[in-house]
C-alpha cells in the first residue's frame, strides 16, 4: 500500500510542478510579446514538452481514481462480478497499451540520443524530452496496473461480507 501512496504522490507532485512552471512560462511569454514584440523560444517548446508529460501523469492520477470516461450503459445492467471482469479487460487493456507506448517510446529516445538531435529552439538533447513519453506511460501503467490490483480486493472483500 506505502507503494501505491508514494507513485500518487510522485504523480501529483509531477502534475503540480508541470502547471506551475508552465503556468509562469506562459505567463511570461505573454509578456514578451506584449512589450517586445517576440515571444519567448524557450516558453513555447518547454510548455510542449511538460504538457506531455503533466498529460501522462493526469492519466494515472485518472486511473486510480477510476474517473476516465466510459461507458455505463452496459455495466449498469449487469451483475457485480461480471462489472469486475469487464472493468478488469478495459483496464488491463489499458496497461498494454501503455507498456506499448513505453517500449516504442524507449525506442524514440535511443534513437533521438544517437542521432544527436536537438530542440528547434533551444538546441537542448531531444532525448531529456522525448524521456517524458516512456517516464509518464509508465506511471500510467502502473496506476492502471494497481488500480485493477485495488478493484480485486474490494470486490473480495464485498463478497467475503455477503
Amino acid at each position: 500500500m506505502r507503494r501505491i501512496h508514494m507513485f500518487e504522490k510522485i504523480e501529483k507532485f509531477v502534475s503540480c510542478a508541470c502547471v506551475s512552471i508552465m503556468a509562469v512560462l506562459v505567463f511570461s511569454n505573454v509578456i514578451a510579446r506584449f512589450l517586445f514584440k517576440h515571444s519567448l523560444a524557450v516558453s513555447d517548446e518547454m510548455s510542449t514538452y511538460l504538457f506531455v508529460l503533466m498529460s501522462f501523469m493526469g492519466t494515472a492520477i485518472a486511473a486510480r481514481r477510476r474517473a476516465h470516461l466510459g461507458l455505463s450503459i452496459i455495466t449498469d445492467h449487469v451483475s457485480p462480478h461480471t462489472r469486475l471482469i469487464i472493468q478488469l479487460v478495459m483496464y488491463g487493456i489499458s496497461v498494454l497499451f501503455c507498456l506499448l507506448i513505453v517500449f516504442f517510446g524507449v525506442q524514440m529516445v535511443i534513437s533521438q540520443y544517437r542521432l544527436g538531435q536537438e530542440t528547434a529552439n533551444m538546441q537542448w538533447p531531444e532525448w531529456i524530452y522525448g524521456a517524458f513519453v516512456p517516464i509518464g506511460a509508465a506511471f500510467a501503467a502502473i496506476a492502471f496496473f494497481q488500480t485493477m490490483l485495488v478493484m480485486c480486493k474490494e470486490y473480495k472483500e464485498q463478497e467475503g461480507e455477503k
